[in-house]
C-alpha cells in the first residue's frame, strides 16, 4: 500500500479549561490492519514525523486477529514510533479477540501486548494517565468496550453510568481526551464528560455516498451517523479516523485512507 491523506483538525479548548500555553499537533492512529505504506512502513512514518507531533494517540484494531494473528508490522511500528514519541494506545476489538484468545486458548497472541508495552507504548485499558503538553493539562482515559458492543446486526445501549463504572468519574480541572475505539456511543461519551473523544472502527462507512456518508458498518448497520470526521455535541468532541487498512472486506469507494492531525489551539 502507498496511498493515504491527511486529515487535520482544529481542537479547540474550552475557555473554562487551561489551553496550550503554544499551539501543538498530535497524531491519531487507528484500523491499520497490520498495513504497511512502503518498506517499514517509511511512508506512514515520514508523514507522522513532518508532522512533529507532541503525542501519537491509537484507536485500535493496528493488528488483525486470525488464527495466527497478524500483528509484525504493527509491532514494528510501535517499536519506531516510541523511540520518538509518547504513544497512548486502547484496544480495538481486534486486539481483544488476540488477548481473549491467548488466554483462554493459549498461543503466542499475547505476546504483542507484553512487547508494545516493553517498547513504552502506554497501554489504557480502563484507565487513565496525566499528562501535561506545552503546559495544557489532559487526562487520557482509554475505554475498552466488551465485545457484546461490536455484535453484529444490533446496537447495544450504553450509558454515561456504565462508562463512570468503568473509569470512574472524569477530571473536571483537566481536559479528559477519551480514547476508545467505537464510536457509535458518542453521546454517552460526551454525557460522561469526555471533552474530546478519538475513534475509528467504522472504516468510513466502506462506501461514502454524497450527501449521506458512509453506507455500512462492521456491523452491518446502514448509514452510521459518526463514520468519519469531526462532530460536536453540547460543546464536546468526538474525531472518528477512516483507518489506515482493511480487513475481510477491501472495497472502499470515495472513502480514501487517512492519517488524522488533531492541531490543538
Amino acid at each position: 500500500m502507498s496511498e493515504f491523506k491527511v486529515t487535520r483538525y482544529r481542537i479547540r479548548v474550552n475557555e473554562e479549561l487551561r489551553g496550550p500555553q503554544q499551539p501543538f499537533s498530535a497524531v491519531l492512529l487507528s484500523d491499520l490492519h497490520n498495513a504497511s505504506y512502503g518498506e517499514g512502513n517509511s511512508i506512514l512514518l515520514q508523514a507522522i514525523r513532518t508532522e512533529k507531533p507532541e503525542a501519537i494517540f491509537v484507536s485500535g484494531d493496528m493488528l488483525i486477529s486470525t488464527e495466527q494473528p497478524q500483528m509484525d508490522v504493527a509491532l514494528a511500528l510501535m517499536d519506531e514510533l516510541t523511540k520518538q514519541y509518547p504513544v497512548y494506545y486502547v484496544e480495538g476489538n481486534h486486539e481483544y479477540k488476540v488477548r481473549n484468545s491467548a488466554e483462554l486458548h493459549g498461543g503466542d497472541g499475547g505476546r504483542y501486548f507484553d512487547l508494545i508495552r516493553s517498547f513504552g507504548v502506554h497501554l489504557l485499558k480502563n484507565s487513565c494517565e496525566q499528562i501535561d503538553i506545552q503546559k495544557m493539562p489532559f487526562t487520557v482515559w482509554g475505554l475498552e468496550l466488551p465485545a457484546r458492543y461490536y455484535e453484529r446486526f444490533r446496537k447495544h445501549e450504553l450509558t454515561a453510568a456504565e462508562i463512570t463504572e468503568l473509569l470512574g468519574e472524569p477530571d473536571k480541572d483537566r481536559f479528559n481526551l477519551l480514547l476508545t475505539h467505537n464510536p457509535v456511543y458518542f453521546e454517552a461519551y460526551a454525557a460522561w464528560g469526555a471533552d474530546l473523544t478519538l475513534a475509528g472502527h467504522l472504516h468510513g462507512g466502506l462506501v461514502r455516498l454524497p450527501y449521506l456518508g458512509g453506507v455500512i458498518t462492521p456491523q452491518l448497520r446502514l448509514f452510521p451517523r459518526y463514520d468519519r470526521g469531526l462532530f460536536k455535541r453540547n460543546g464536546r468532541q468526538l474525531v472518528v479516523s477512516a483507518g489506515l487498512g482493511n480487513h475481510s472486506v477491501s472495497l472502499r469507494i470515495n472513502n480514501p485512507m487517512e492519517l488524522i492531525v488533531l492541531d490543538f489551539t
